[in-house]
Protein backbone atom coordinates (compact mmCIF):
# COMPACT_ATOMS: atom_id res chain seq x y z
CA UNK A 1 0.00 0.00 0.00
CA UNK A 2 1.25 3.45 0.19
CA UNK A 3 4.15 4.85 1.95
CA UNK A 4 3.86 5.07 5.72
CA UNK A 5 3.54 9.08 5.40
CA UNK A 6 0.29 10.20 7.64
CA UNK A 7 -0.41 7.10 9.56
CA UNK A 8 -3.05 7.00 11.89
CA UNK A 9 -2.49 6.10 15.47
CA UNK A 10 -3.05 1.83 15.78
CA UNK A 11 -2.37 1.69 11.81
CA UNK A 12 -0.86 -1.76 11.01
CA UNK A 13 3.18 0.37 9.75
CA UNK A 14 5.96 -1.84 8.85
CA UNK A 15 7.63 -0.36 11.86
CA UNK A 16 5.04 -1.70 13.88
CA UNK A 17 5.27 -5.36 12.77
CA UNK A 18 8.96 -5.45 12.72
CA UNK A 19 8.69 -3.90 16.49
CA UNK A 20 6.09 -6.62 17.29
CA UNK A 21 7.89 -9.17 16.13
CA UNK A 22 10.98 -8.45 16.92
CA UNK A 23 12.63 -8.85 12.93
CA UNK A 24 13.76 -6.25 10.15
CA UNK A 25 11.37 -3.71 8.92
CA UNK A 26 11.38 -4.22 4.95
CA UNK A 27 10.60 -0.80 4.18
CA UNK A 28 8.59 2.21 4.82
CA UNK A 29 4.79 0.95 4.50
CA UNK A 30 1.50 0.82 5.85
CA UNK A 31 -0.78 -2.22 6.27
CA UNK A 32 -4.75 -2.08 5.51
CA UNK A 33 -5.25 -4.99 7.60
CA UNK A 34 -3.52 -8.61 8.27
CA UNK A 35 -5.18 -11.46 6.43
CA UNK A 36 -3.85 -15.78 6.17
CA UNK A 37 -6.05 -16.40 3.16
CA UNK A 38 -5.26 -14.93 -0.51
CA UNK A 39 -8.95 -15.77 -1.31
CA UNK A 40 -10.58 -13.05 1.24
CA UNK A 41 -7.21 -10.88 1.16
CA UNK A 42 -7.95 -7.31 1.03
CA UNK A 43 -5.65 -5.04 -1.18
CA UNK A 44 -2.85 -3.49 0.84
CA UNK A 45 -2.82 -6.34 3.85
CA UNK A 46 -0.11 -7.58 5.73
CA UNK A 47 -0.10 -11.60 4.56
CA UNK A 48 1.15 -14.11 7.20
CA UNK A 49 2.03 -17.41 5.52
CA UNK A 50 0.59 -20.53 7.84
CA UNK A 51 1.28 -24.22 7.86
CA UNK A 52 -0.83 -26.43 8.55
CA UNK A 53 -1.33 -30.20 8.03
CA UNK A 54 -2.80 -29.75 4.60
CA UNK A 55 -1.39 -26.56 3.26
CA UNK A 56 1.71 -24.07 3.48
CA UNK A 57 1.07 -20.32 3.00
CA UNK A 58 4.29 -20.09 1.47
CA UNK A 59 3.13 -21.93 -1.76
CA UNK A 60 0.65 -18.98 -1.93
CA UNK A 61 3.05 -16.21 -1.81
CA UNK A 62 2.55 -15.09 -5.38
CA UNK A 63 -0.90 -15.51 -5.16
CA UNK A 64 -1.07 -13.32 -2.22
CA UNK A 65 0.93 -10.60 -4.14
CA UNK A 66 -1.14 -10.94 -7.01
CA UNK A 67 -4.15 -10.32 -4.77
CA UNK A 68 -2.65 -7.03 -3.67
CA UNK A 69 -1.07 -8.06 -0.11
CA UNK A 70 1.22 -4.98 0.30
CA UNK A 71 3.77 -7.32 2.38
CA UNK A 72 4.32 -11.01 3.87
CA UNK A 73 5.31 -12.34 7.26
CA UNK A 74 7.50 -15.58 6.35
CA UNK A 75 9.01 -18.74 7.66
CA UNK A 76 12.76 -17.53 8.06
CA UNK A 77 14.78 -19.03 4.60
CA UNK A 78 11.67 -18.93 2.52
CA UNK A 79 11.70 -18.08 -1.35
CA UNK A 80 10.29 -15.13 -1.86
CA UNK A 81 8.70 -13.37 -5.29
CA UNK A 82 10.87 -10.59 -6.64
CA UNK A 83 10.06 -6.93 -5.12
CA UNK A 84 8.11 -7.97 -2.66
CA UNK A 85 8.60 -6.83 1.00
CA UNK A 86 8.72 -9.74 3.73
CA UNK A 87 8.97 -10.11 7.82
CA UNK A 88 11.15 -13.53 8.39
CA UNK A 89 10.08 -14.98 11.75
CA UNK A 90 10.83 -18.53 13.25
CA UNK A 91 7.29 -19.37 13.31
CA UNK A 92 4.29 -17.60 11.45
CA UNK A 93 1.44 -19.00 13.94
CA UNK A 94 3.39 -17.35 16.76
CA UNK A 95 3.69 -13.92 14.81
CA UNK A 96 0.07 -13.92 14.23
CA UNK A 97 -0.72 -13.99 17.91
CA UNK A 98 1.96 -11.53 18.41
CA UNK A 99 0.48 -9.19 16.24
CA UNK A 100 -3.37 -9.74 17.95
CA UNK A 101 -1.91 -9.14 21.27
CA UNK A 102 -0.45 -6.36 20.03
CA UNK A 103 -3.99 -5.43 18.92
CA UNK A 104 -5.94 -6.35 22.06
CA UNK A 105 -3.70 -3.80 23.83
CA UNK A 106 -5.06 -1.14 22.56
CA UNK A 107 -8.63 -1.68 23.58
CA UNK A 108 -9.41 0.29 26.30
CA UNK A 109 -12.34 -0.87 27.75
CA UNK A 110 -12.86 -4.96 28.75
CA UNK A 111 -11.59 -8.02 27.49
CA UNK A 112 -13.27 -10.71 28.42
CA UNK A 113 -12.46 -14.60 27.18
CA UNK A 114 -14.90 -17.68 27.23
CA UNK A 115 -14.30 -21.38 27.49
CA UNK A 116 -15.58 -24.27 28.61
CA UNK A 117 -17.04 -28.25 27.73
CA UNK A 118 -20.21 -26.61 27.35
CA UNK A 119 -21.71 -23.55 26.55
CA UNK A 120 -19.03 -21.71 25.39
CA UNK A 121 -20.92 -20.16 22.45
CA UNK A 122 -24.08 -19.36 23.91
CA UNK A 123 -22.18 -17.66 26.73
CA UNK A 124 -20.19 -15.66 24.58
CA UNK A 125 -23.03 -14.07 22.62
CA UNK A 126 -24.91 -13.20 25.58
CA UNK A 127 -21.56 -11.63 26.74
CA UNK A 128 -21.41 -9.48 23.97
CA UNK A 129 -24.70 -8.42 24.22
CA UNK A 130 -24.38 -7.27 27.70
CA UNK A 131 -21.59 -5.59 27.16
CA UNK A 132 -22.90 -3.68 24.07
CA UNK A 133 -24.97 -1.97 26.38
CA UNK A 134 -22.12 -0.05 27.40
CA UNK A 135 -19.32 -0.37 25.00
CA UNK A 136 -18.85 -0.62 21.05
CA UNK A 137 -17.95 -4.52 21.55
CA UNK A 138 -15.91 -7.41 18.74
CA UNK A 139 -16.81 -10.58 19.44
CA UNK A 140 -15.80 -13.90 18.16
CA UNK A 141 -17.74 -15.18 15.25
CA UNK A 142 -18.81 -18.76 14.49
CA UNK A 143 -16.38 -20.44 16.20
CA UNK A 144 -12.91 -19.12 15.32
CA UNK A 145 -11.67 -20.28 18.57
CA UNK A 146 -8.07 -21.44 18.15
CA UNK A 147 -4.67 -20.58 17.31
CA UNK A 148 -6.00 -19.22 14.11
CA UNK A 149 -9.34 -18.40 15.26
CA UNK A 150 -8.94 -15.97 18.04
CA UNK A 151 -6.08 -14.17 16.74
CA UNK A 152 -7.96 -13.41 13.84
CA UNK A 153 -10.92 -12.81 15.68
CA UNK A 154 -9.00 -9.93 17.86
CA UNK A 155 -7.04 -8.71 14.56
CA UNK A 156 -10.41 -8.21 12.81
CA UNK A 157 -11.75 -5.67 15.53
CA UNK A 158 -12.55 -2.78 13.92
CA UNK A 159 -10.83 1.12 15.09
CA UNK A 160 -13.83 1.90 17.91
CA UNK A 161 -13.96 -1.26 19.31
CA UNK A 162 -13.78 -0.57 22.92
CA UNK A 163 -14.24 -3.93 24.45
CA UNK A 164 -14.00 -7.94 23.11
CA UNK A 165 -15.39 -10.90 23.76
CA UNK A 166 -13.55 -13.60 22.75
CA UNK A 167 -14.09 -17.42 22.81
CA UNK A 168 -11.21 -20.17 23.52
CA UNK A 169 -11.37 -23.65 23.09
CA UNK A 170 -8.86 -26.18 23.00
CA UNK A 171 -7.72 -29.55 21.59
CA UNK A 172 -4.16 -30.41 22.65
CA UNK A 173 -2.60 -29.76 26.02
CA UNK A 174 -1.35 -26.00 26.24
CA UNK A 175 -3.39 -25.04 23.65
CA UNK A 176 -5.85 -22.06 26.28
CA UNK A 177 -2.42 -21.06 27.84
CA UNK A 178 -1.40 -19.90 24.50
CA UNK A 179 -4.76 -18.60 23.94
CA UNK A 180 -4.51 -16.76 26.85
CA UNK A 181 -1.22 -15.04 26.12
CA UNK A 182 -2.88 -13.65 23.32
CA UNK A 183 -5.78 -12.49 24.07
CA UNK A 184 -4.76 -10.99 28.03
CA UNK A 185 -8.49 -11.33 29.36
CA UNK A 186 -9.12 -9.00 32.09
CA UNK A 187 -11.80 -10.61 33.11
CA UNK A 188 -12.37 -14.57 32.29
CA UNK A 189 -14.95 -17.21 32.37
CA UNK A 190 -15.35 -20.97 32.17
CA UNK A 191 -18.92 -22.18 31.68
CA UNK A 192 -18.65 -25.75 33.20
CA UNK A 193 -15.76 -29.11 32.70
CA UNK A 194 -16.91 -31.97 31.52
CA UNK A 195 -15.91 -35.55 29.82
CA UNK A 196 -15.45 -33.77 26.45
CA UNK A 197 -12.13 -33.76 24.54
CA UNK A 198 -10.71 -35.94 26.97
CA UNK A 199 -9.02 -37.81 24.17
CA UNK A 200 -6.51 -35.03 23.75
CA UNK A 201 -6.03 -34.32 28.13
CA UNK A 202 -5.92 -37.82 29.04
CA UNK A 203 -8.34 -37.30 32.17
CA UNK A 204 -10.86 -34.66 33.40
CA UNK A 205 -7.97 -33.85 35.47
CA UNK A 206 -6.69 -33.02 32.83
CA UNK A 207 -9.01 -30.88 31.21
CA UNK A 208 -9.74 -29.29 34.21
CA UNK A 209 -6.32 -27.83 34.38
CA UNK A 210 -6.69 -26.54 30.79
CA UNK A 211 -9.42 -25.01 31.07
CA UNK A 212 -8.41 -22.94 34.33
CA UNK A 213 -5.25 -21.89 32.81
CA UNK A 214 -7.03 -19.12 31.09
CA UNK A 215 -7.45 -17.57 34.28
CA UNK A 216 -3.84 -16.93 34.92
CA UNK A 217 -3.48 -13.19 35.34
CA UNK A 218 -6.71 -11.89 34.82
CA UNK A 219 -8.65 -9.23 37.45
CA UNK A 220 -11.50 -11.55 37.67
CA UNK A 221 -12.74 -14.87 36.57
CA UNK A 222 -16.58 -16.20 36.82
CA UNK A 223 -17.01 -19.92 36.67
CA UNK A 224 -19.53 -22.66 36.34
CA UNK A 225 -20.54 -24.81 39.44
CA UNK A 226 -19.81 -28.47 37.91
CA UNK A 227 -17.82 -30.17 38.41
CA UNK A 228 -17.00 -29.01 42.21
CA UNK A 229 -13.12 -29.19 41.46
CA UNK A 230 -13.62 -26.13 39.09
CA UNK A 231 -14.44 -23.12 41.61
CA UNK A 232 -11.35 -25.46 43.45
CA UNK A 233 -8.52 -25.01 40.85
CA UNK A 234 -9.84 -21.78 39.86
CA UNK A 235 -9.06 -19.89 43.10
CA UNK A 236 -5.60 -21.59 42.84
CA UNK A 237 -5.09 -19.50 39.61
CA UNK A 238 -7.22 -16.34 40.02
CA UNK A 239 -7.21 -13.35 42.55
CA UNK A 240 -10.91 -13.24 42.65
CA UNK A 241 -12.99 -15.97 41.41
CA UNK A 242 -17.08 -16.01 41.33
CA UNK A 243 -19.00 -18.90 40.88
CA UNK A 244 -22.32 -18.87 38.84
CA UNK A 245 -25.05 -20.90 38.76
CA UNK A 246 -28.25 -21.95 40.11
CA UNK A 247 -27.01 -24.40 43.12
CA UNK A 248 -27.34 -23.36 46.28
CA UNK A 249 -23.31 -23.03 46.51
CA UNK A 250 -22.89 -20.54 43.32
CA UNK A 251 -22.12 -17.45 44.75
CA UNK A 252 -24.22 -15.83 42.05
CA UNK A 253 -27.57 -17.43 41.55
CA UNK A 254 -31.19 -16.79 40.68
CA UNK A 255 -33.73 -15.77 43.15
CA UNK A 256 -35.86 -18.03 40.90
CA UNK A 257 -36.15 -19.94 37.76
CA UNK A 258 -38.54 -21.78 35.11
CA UNK A 259 -39.03 -22.97 31.46
CA UNK A 260 -42.04 -21.49 29.89
CA UNK A 261 -44.01 -23.89 27.24
CA UNK A 262 -41.62 -23.71 24.65
CA UNK A 263 -38.58 -24.70 26.74
CA UNK A 264 -37.37 -21.13 27.03
CA UNK A 265 -35.86 -20.24 30.83
CA UNK A 266 -37.12 -17.41 32.73
CA UNK A 267 -34.68 -15.81 35.55
CA UNK A 268 -35.64 -13.68 38.06
CA UNK A 269 -32.14 -11.97 39.14
CA UNK A 270 -32.02 -9.13 42.05
CA UNK A 271 -35.53 -8.01 41.33
CA UNK A 272 -34.92 -7.96 37.53
CA UNK A 273 -36.69 -10.70 35.06
CA UNK A 274 -34.39 -12.06 32.48
CA UNK A 275 -35.93 -13.71 29.61
CA UNK A 276 -33.70 -15.69 26.83
CA UNK A 277 -34.83 -16.46 23.85
CA UNK A 278 -33.28 -20.36 23.79
CA UNK A 279 -34.13 -23.39 24.43
CA UNK A 280 -32.95 -25.99 27.40
CA UNK A 281 -32.46 -26.05 31.34
CA UNK A 282 -28.61 -25.46 30.69
CA UNK A 283 -29.37 -21.67 29.34
CA UNK A 284 -30.10 -20.99 32.51
CA UNK A 285 -26.65 -21.80 33.84
CA UNK A 286 -25.31 -19.52 31.15
CA UNK A 287 -27.14 -16.61 31.72
CA UNK A 288 -26.12 -16.59 35.39
CA UNK A 289 -22.74 -16.92 33.99
CA UNK A 290 -23.50 -13.95 31.63
CA UNK A 291 -24.97 -11.98 34.87
CA UNK A 292 -22.28 -13.10 37.19
CA UNK A 293 -19.82 -11.34 34.49
CA UNK A 294 -21.97 -8.19 34.00
CA UNK A 295 -21.88 -7.59 37.76
CA UNK A 296 -18.11 -7.61 37.86
CA UNK A 297 -17.72 -5.22 34.76
CA UNK A 298 -20.61 -2.96 36.48
CA UNK A 299 -23.34 -3.10 33.99
CA UNK A 300 -27.08 -1.77 34.63
CA UNK A 301 -28.98 -5.32 35.51
CA UNK A 302 -31.94 -3.91 33.82
CA UNK A 303 -30.52 -2.98 30.45
CA UNK A 304 -28.53 -6.46 30.33
CA UNK A 305 -31.81 -7.97 30.61
CA UNK A 306 -33.65 -6.17 27.73
CA UNK A 307 -30.34 -6.92 25.67
CA UNK A 308 -30.53 -10.49 26.25
CA UNK A 309 -33.83 -10.86 25.25
CA UNK A 310 -32.58 -10.48 21.86
CA UNK A 311 -30.17 -13.46 22.12
CA UNK A 312 -30.35 -15.34 18.72
CA UNK A 313 -27.74 -18.62 18.50
CA UNK A 314 -26.68 -20.52 15.50
CA UNK A 315 -28.75 -23.39 14.41
CA UNK A 316 -27.86 -26.84 16.13
CA UNK A 317 -27.98 -25.90 19.25
CA UNK A 318 -31.34 -27.07 21.17
CA UNK A 319 -33.05 -25.86 17.86
CA UNK A 320 -36.90 -26.40 18.26
CA UNK A 321 -38.19 -27.08 14.96
CA UNK A 322 -42.09 -28.01 14.21
CA UNK A 323 -43.41 -30.11 11.09
CA UNK A 324 -47.83 -29.99 12.11
CA UNK A 325 -47.94 -31.59 15.50
CA UNK A 326 -44.51 -32.96 15.41
CA UNK A 327 -41.39 -31.44 17.18
CA UNK A 328 -37.28 -32.06 16.52
CA UNK A 329 -35.31 -30.60 18.83
CA UNK A 330 -31.96 -30.04 16.65
CA UNK A 331 -28.93 -30.63 19.27
CA UNK A 332 -26.48 -31.65 16.81
CA UNK A 333 -23.61 -29.28 17.26
CA UNK A 334 -22.02 -30.92 19.68
CA UNK A 335 -21.90 -34.17 21.80
CA UNK A 336 -20.37 -35.13 25.50
CA UNK A 337 -22.23 -36.77 28.34
CA UNK A 338 -22.68 -33.76 29.86
CA UNK A 339 -24.55 -31.84 27.25
CA UNK A 340 -26.32 -35.30 26.01
CA UNK A 341 -27.76 -35.45 29.86
CA UNK A 342 -28.99 -31.66 29.23
CA UNK A 343 -30.33 -31.74 25.87
CA UNK A 344 -32.18 -35.20 27.51
CA UNK A 345 -33.50 -32.91 30.03
CA UNK A 346 -34.97 -30.26 28.17
CA UNK A 347 -36.21 -33.30 26.07
CA UNK A 348 -37.97 -34.72 28.79
CA UNK A 349 -39.58 -31.00 30.28
CA UNK A 350 -40.79 -29.89 26.59
CA UNK A 351 -42.59 -33.35 25.98
CA UNK A 352 -45.28 -33.56 27.90
CA UNK A 353 -47.45 -35.70 26.95
CA UNK A 354 -45.90 -36.37 23.90
CA UNK A 355 -43.82 -39.54 23.01
CA UNK A 356 -40.53 -39.40 23.12
CA UNK A 357 -38.36 -40.40 20.27
CA UNK A 358 -34.78 -39.88 20.86
CA UNK A 359 -32.03 -40.35 17.88
CA UNK A 360 -28.47 -40.45 18.58
CA UNK A 361 -24.47 -40.50 17.22
CA UNK A 362 -21.14 -40.70 18.28
CA UNK A 363 -20.10 -38.75 21.23
CA UNK A 364 -16.41 -38.02 19.73
CA UNK A 365 -13.04 -37.16 21.35
CA UNK A 366 -13.77 -39.15 24.56
CA UNK A 367 -10.71 -41.23 24.20
CA UNK A 368 -10.10 -44.63 25.97
CA UNK A 369 -13.16 -43.77 28.26
CA UNK A 370 -15.19 -43.42 25.00
CA UNK A 371 -16.73 -47.02 25.13
CA UNK A 372 -17.76 -46.95 29.08
CA UNK A 373 -19.20 -43.56 28.78
CA UNK A 374 -21.71 -44.34 25.54
CA UNK A 375 -22.30 -47.70 27.78
CA UNK A 376 -23.36 -45.05 30.74
CA UNK A 377 -25.42 -42.92 28.35
CA UNK A 378 -27.36 -45.48 26.43
CA UNK A 379 -28.63 -46.52 29.87
CA UNK A 380 -29.65 -43.26 30.88
CA UNK A 381 -31.50 -42.69 27.52
CA UNK A 382 -32.98 -45.72 28.23
CA UNK A 383 -34.13 -44.73 31.32
CA UNK A 384 -36.14 -42.11 29.63
CA UNK A 385 -38.73 -44.89 27.70
CA UNK A 386 -38.50 -43.26 24.70
CA UNK A 387 -41.40 -44.77 22.47
CA UNK A 388 -38.36 -45.04 19.64
CA UNK A 389 -34.27 -45.14 19.66
CA UNK A 390 -32.29 -44.82 17.25
CA UNK A 391 -28.47 -44.73 16.92
CA UNK A 392 -25.57 -45.17 14.76
CA UNK A 393 -22.18 -45.47 15.17
CA UNK A 394 -20.84 -45.69 18.84
CA UNK A 395 -24.38 -45.73 19.78
CA UNK A 396 -25.80 -48.57 17.80
CA UNK A 397 -23.10 -50.62 19.23
CA UNK A 398 -23.88 -49.40 23.37
CA UNK A 399 -27.41 -49.96 22.23
CA UNK A 400 -26.82 -53.47 21.05
CA UNK A 401 -27.15 -55.69 24.58
CA UNK A 402 -30.50 -54.11 25.13
CA UNK A 403 -32.47 -55.30 21.80
CA UNK A 404 -34.43 -57.95 23.55
CA UNK A 405 -35.46 -55.55 25.76
CA UNK A 406 -36.34 -52.37 23.91
CA UNK A 407 -37.29 -54.93 21.02
CA UNK A 408 -38.72 -53.01 17.91
CA UNK A 409 -38.49 -49.59 19.49
CA UNK A 410 -34.65 -49.68 18.61
CA UNK A 411 -33.43 -48.65 14.97
CA UNK A 412 -30.01 -48.70 13.91
CA UNK A 413 -28.31 -47.90 10.63
CA UNK A 414 -25.33 -46.83 9.11
CA UNK A 415 -25.71 -43.40 8.98
CA UNK A 416 -27.97 -40.49 9.87
CA UNK A 417 -29.44 -40.15 6.72
CA UNK A 418 -30.74 -43.54 6.54
CA UNK A 419 -32.20 -43.58 10.24
CA UNK A 420 -33.74 -40.55 9.65
CA UNK A 421 -35.70 -42.54 6.70
CA UNK A 422 -36.46 -45.53 9.39
CA UNK A 423 -37.84 -43.35 11.91
CA UNK A 424 -40.12 -41.18 9.79
CA UNK A 425 -41.40 -44.63 8.79
CA UNK A 426 -42.68 -45.17 12.58
CA UNK A 427 -43.68 -41.96 13.74
CA UNK A 428 -47.27 -41.18 13.99
CA UNK A 429 -46.66 -37.37 14.15
CA UNK A 430 -47.19 -35.94 17.98
CA UNK A 431 -43.83 -36.77 19.02
CA UNK A 432 -40.61 -35.24 20.08
CA UNK A 433 -37.74 -36.20 18.65
CA UNK A 434 -34.51 -34.86 20.04
CA UNK A 435 -31.54 -35.65 17.57
CA UNK A 436 -27.87 -35.39 19.70
CA UNK A 437 -24.30 -36.43 18.10
CA UNK A 438 -21.08 -34.69 17.87
CA UNK A 439 -20.66 -32.18 15.03
CA UNK A 440 -18.39 -34.62 12.91
CA UNK A 441 -21.64 -37.09 12.76
CA UNK A 442 -23.85 -35.24 10.88
CA UNK A 443 -26.85 -35.95 12.58
CA UNK A 444 -28.86 -33.21 10.79
CA UNK A 445 -29.02 -35.01 8.03
CA UNK A 446 -31.79 -37.19 9.00
CA UNK A 447 -33.93 -33.83 9.51
CA UNK A 448 -35.36 -33.91 5.83
CA UNK A 449 -36.72 -37.49 6.21
CA UNK A 450 -38.23 -35.92 9.82
CA UNK A 451 -39.21 -32.48 8.12
CA UNK A 452 -39.94 -33.26 4.00
CA UNK A 453 -39.59 -29.54 3.37
CA UNK A 454 -36.62 -28.52 5.29
CA UNK A 455 -33.34 -28.99 3.81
Amino acid sequence: MSAHAGAHPGAWTAQRVARVLGCAAPAKLEFSGVATDTRTLEPGALFVALTGERFDGHDYLAAARESGAAGAVVRRGSAIPQEFPVFEVDDTLQALGLLARDRRREVQGPVVAVTGTNGKTATKEMLALALATRWSVHATSGNLNNLIGVPLTILAADPSTEALVVEAGASVPGEIARLRDVIEPSLAVVTNVAAGHVEGFGSLEGVLREKTALLQGAAAAVVGTRPPQLAELAREVAERVVTAGVEPAADVRPDEWRLDGRGRPVVSFRGVEVSIPAVGRHQVENTMLALAAAEQLGLELTAVAAALAELSLPGGRCELLEHGSLLVLNDCYNSNPASLAAALETAEALRGERPLAVALGTMLELGAESDALHREMAERVIAAKPSLLGAVGAFAAALEPHRAVLGDRLLTAADPASLGELLAERLVGDELVLLKASRGVRMERAIRHLIPDRE
